[in-house]
């Protein structure tokens, strides 16, 4: 059976106890999801802006067109803490941005 499929009392066996905490580094970063949608024309401009506000801190950047090519939805992967200075820096460059969801990710285990 697919794991999407599981039952409800199958996923509660699955799970770990909860019991014993999980080691988490604390210096790992968390990272988070970003949504917005912008112009077309912008994306060039919104993709330098964030490389300079982020640098190495970006991990993906996905680009989907939308509104009949006239507007792009745009998903930027990088840390919490990164997330306030690119909003900032969008909100500053690109007045007819639309910011959206914000998903935290899950943090990774070191295996």
């Amino acid at each position: 059976m697919h794991a999407f499929f599981h039952t409800q009392a199958a996923q509660r066996r699955a799970k770990p106890p909860r019991s014993t905490p999980r080691a988490t580094p604390a210096a790992a970063p968390r990272g988070c999801l970003m949504q917005l949608t912008v112009d077309a024309a912008a994306v060039t401009d919104l993709r330098a802006l964030v490389m300079r506000t982020c640098g190495a801190g970006m991990e993906f950047m996905r680009v989907e067109a939308c509104d009949h090519g006239a507007r792009v939805k745009v998903w930027l992967c990088l840390s919490r803490a990164l997330a306030g200075q690119v909003m900032e820096a969008v909100m500053r460059a690109l007045p007819g941005a639309e910011f959206g969801r914000m998903t935290a990710l899950a943090q990774r285990t070191a295996a």
